[in-house]
This record gives C-alpha cells, structure tokens and sequence, in this order.
C-alpha cells in the first residue's frame, strides 16, 4: 500500500546474522520478554492497525485463517484447517477448526468470520465501522459476499476469479476479532482485545505499555514465555542502552543510525536482519511530454547514481533495486538486466531524442516519511545528477495530501515515493504500480501513468491461473517488459534490524517482519 505519514505495513523474510551463546535443546516454559517499540501502540483492533507497533501487537493477539511460511513461502493452515476453490477460483471454502475459543469465552466458529469482515466492508451490518478503510482498501473490491455453510465451514464468493486472495488473507485486516467484545465494548473495542492467538491481554498502563500474558486456553503449541511486554522507547540509543543492561530483551530498528548502534554492539546481541518487501522508486509520469518517449526515460535511468542515493540516504539500511519486486518475494528475476550509470550515454539518447535544455518537475512530501527518510536531499542529488546531462530539475516540495492528491491526478513529471506490499505476492507490487487498470480507479497508484496492454494481459492472468510455477513465470515476464518500457526507476528495497539480548532463544520472525514471540523462550545463563 501507499505510505502515509506515521503508517508502516512491513512484509519481510528474516536472516539470523548472529547468534550467541549456546541454544537449548529443549524450550524453557516461563519467564518474561520487553520488547521494546519506537512508538506507543495506536490501538489493539487489528482491522484498525496501520502503526507497526500496533501490528506487532496484534500479531501475538489474534489469527488469520491461513498463514505464510517464509520457509517454502506457501501458504499453511493456521484457522482454518483445510480450503478448496472452485475452478473458476470465484469461489473459496474453508474449514474452520472446531473447539476453539476466544480470550473472552466466546467460540470460534463460521459466524465470527463473517463478522470480522462484513464489520469492515457492509456498511449496513450493525458494527459497521468506518475507520476500517484498510479492510475495505484490501477487500471492498474483490469480496462479493459471505456465507456461513454450516457451524464451521465459510464460504467467500469473490466478484472475480483473483488467486492472490489466498495471500491476502494473512494481512491484519483478516484477522478473526471476538463477536461478543466487539458487541459489548462497541467504540471501546480497540482497548478490550479479543482474539484466538497466544498472548491475551492483560493491561494497558498510561504509559504506554502494554502487558500481554499467556493464554492458558490456546488451542495450538502454548507459549513458552509467562508473560510478553510492548515498552515504547522512542530513542534508539536508549534502546540499545537498555538491551546492554538487561531491562529490555528485544528491540527494533528502524532507521540508519539505529541499525548501525545495533551493528556496533553485535558482538553484545542477536541481530535479526529484516529485508522489507517494498520498493523506493522514481515514478516516471509517461502522460507527460517529452517522458512519453523512451529514449528520455532511459537517458535519466543511466544519470541517476543508485549507489550513491543508497549510500548516502540509506547506509546500512537497504540495498539497490533492479526491480519493482524485492529479490527476497517469490516471483523477483534474478535475471534482469541493468542499465549501468553512464552519463555519457545519457547525453548521447538526448542528442539522438533531439532534447536541449530540459526543463522537468521532480515532486516530494515536504515532510519525510518511512521510506523517505530526507526527501529533499534526495531530491537534490538526483537534480545533481541530472544537471551533469543537461536536464535541469525543479523541485516541488507538498504538504502531504496535495502530493497524493497530485501525484493521483499526474500533475507531476517525476515523483519520489515507496510501496510496501499489503501480503507476500508479487501482484500487489505489479498491479497497482503500474497496471492500466489502476487509472480509472478514484485512488489512482500508477502514478508512472503507465498504460501497457500487454502488462495488463500478463497481470490478468497471473490473477487467474493457480498454478504457482506458471504464475511465477508470468511476473517474470512482466518484470522484462516493464524493465524494457522503463516507466518507473527502481531506487531501493529497504530493510530494519532487530536486536536481541543472548538470553532470548527460539527467534522466528513471520512474513511481515514481525516476531512470533510464541516461539521464543528465556534460557537460563
């Protein structure tokens, strides 16, 4: 999804880069976990969730009817114990485990499912609520209706045959909330958190942290840990301090300079390093004279140094992009060829093209976001860059909902922007960056105005085969000719780092970048 200002949707695979101390054999039951957060959790009503904080969370609270597993990155029953769709993949059945029970008591069954989401898409159902646009971003447009077959089976009937929907269904906006809390807190919901997974809650201090503890009921493999704490310490090097000391086990890092502490103490800490599944990108307006022509746009692709934007706006925190797609989500080709920084050849495709003293508008939030850490300086190095070729940039800073807002109109020549994927396919990086499709819709993201037909082909039946080796093929295909046609320039893919003390075993982190801390445990030193 497009960033928003404070809104972080993380879909990540995790590399252990170090590990000490010696690892148990067997899990140690008991024992306790800070884990500290950059910021204060927003809410616990996972189809409100947007903050990553609120998200990690939400995550130890409540459960998806299916999950991904970043090990053979298919999707596994979680539940839902077992799903069939019928040929014409429009129609999706699922068989739901029968016996379990929310924190609160209520059970788990066909009934809750719907609830969960007709709460977020049906503006007639009676707990109808608004601010859950991200369900209705995700699903408003694919789910036609609902059906509970029986006490335990559930039947989404889709307004089109769409086979990523299987993948998104491990998005926090499909997550299973409790009837009865949503019912008796009504408003209040997101501070009276009811769901089927590892960890309830058990208080929710005006400090801003958050106490979960062990549920006692779980209907899998319990927790090991007795108790889990979400501790919001907005400085980085606070954070590492309090790892050094042992007040906090865990903690993540987000920016440059976070990660580089966290670096400097591995030899002290475990260090999880988590590749995002996202995208920082220059949007190349095609609707645009003269970036309607193809020899411009690859002019500008060969004067822009990646390397030196990544080294001097992203050090130690991402890693140079060929592709849309990130190399850690299934799909991504490794083969890709690149168009090499040359400035000369740059200046040759605008002599040929015929193009003196270009003139051309680079938009930016004024404000920096998550994946734009400083925006104008980025900016201003790639105006640097182009000016070496004779291209003279005007910079143009907005306040944040004017640049959506333009961007989504194309009033722009070129725009610095990211996109993290809502859930681990590669259509949600293709399809709406930069599918033709995505234009007539009210939230316009192809903001490349890219209009290739034969894309739209490829993506249109990527969406429809099931066969994961064909589909893989197709986004191949599709990366050739959108590489070919150059309507956007891939910048980076980010990524964060989390630490943790050598005490804390069991590190697993799920699709999202986010910990499964049911997993973990407390070693005895």
């Amino acid at each position: 999804m497009r960033y928003q200002q404070g809104m972080v949707t993380i879909l990540a695979i995790f590399t252990l880069l170090t590990g000490l101390g010696s690892y148990a054999k067997e899990p140690i039951a008991g024992g306790d976990l800070v884990f500290a957060t950059a910021f204060p959790v927003q809410t616990l009503d996972p189809h409100l969730a947007l903050d990553n904080s609120s998200i990690q969370v939400s995550k130890a609270i409540y459960q998806t009817l299916v999950k991904y597993s970043t090990e053979d990155e298919t999707i596994q029953p979680c539940l839902a114990s077992s799903w069939q769709a019928n040929k014409q993949g429009k129609e999706w059945t699922f068989h739901l485990r029968e016996g379990i029970r929310f924190h609160d008591g209520a059970p788990f069954n066909a009934d809750a499912v719907i609830f969960s989401f007709e709460r977020q898409l049906n503006p007639n159902h009676p707990y109808y609520e608004e601010k859950c646009f991200y369900g209705r971003y995700l699903f408003g447009r694919i789910i036609d209706k609902l059906q509970a077959v029986d006490e335990y089976t559930v039947k989404f009937t889709l307004k089109s045959t769409y086979v990523p929907f299987l993948y998104s269904l491990v998005s926090p906006a499909a997550m299973i909330v409790s009837p009865k809390a949503v019912k008796e807190y009504g408003k209040n919901f997101y501070q009276h958190p009811a769901g089927t997974g590892p960890f309830k809650l058990l208080d929710w201090g005006g400090d801003g942290e958050v106490v979960l503890e062990r549920y006692e009921d779980y209907w899998g493999e319990k927790a090991h840990l007795n108790s889990l704490v979400f501790r919001p310490i907005p400085q980085e090097d606070f954070m590492i301090q309090a790892l050094r000391k042992r007040k906090i086990q865990g903690a993540e890092f987000e920016s440059s300079a976070g990660i580089k502490l966290a670096a400097e103490s591995a030899n002290q800490l475990k260090l999880v390093e988590i590749p995002h599944l996202e995208v920082v990108y220059l949007a190349l307006n095609m609707r645009k004279t003269p970036l309607n022509r193809l020899k411009i746009r690859e002019a500008l692709y060969r004067a822009i140094d990646k390397e030196k934007l990544q080294r001097m706006f992203y050090p130690e925190k991402a890693v140079i992009a060929r592709s849309l797609i990130p190399p850690t989500l299934w799909g991504y080709n490794p083969d890709l060829s690149e168009y090499e920084l040359n400035p000369k050849r740059s200046r040759q495709l605008l002599k040929e093209a015929k193009v003196e003293g270009l003139t051309i508008n680079l938009w930016i939030p004024e404000i920096p976001t998550s994946h734009l850490p400083d925006p104008e300086g980025m900016a201003g190095q790639i105006k640097e860059d182009l000016a070496k070729v004779g291209i003279n940039v005007q910079i143009v800073k907005m306040d944040w909902r004017s640049y959506l807002k333009g961007c989504e109109k194309g009033e722009h020549h070129m725009t610095l922007s990211g996109w993290k994927a809502d859930f681990p396919d590669p259509y949600d990086f293709l399809y709406p960056l930069l599918d033709p499709q995505v234009l007539r819709e009210s939230d316009n993201t192809n903001w490349s105005f890219y209009q290739s037909s034969f894309l739209h082909e490829i993506l249109q039946r990527a969406r429809q085969v099931s066969d994961r080796i064909e589909r893989k093929r197709l986004y191949q295909v599709a990366q050739k000719i959108i590489k070919q046609d150059i309507p956007c320039i891939p910048l980076v893919h980010t990524r964060q780092t989390l630490a943790f003390s050598p005490e804390v075993e069991g590190i697993s982190i799920d699709y999202a970048g986010a910990v499964e801390f049911n997993k973990m445990w407390i070693s005895k030193k």
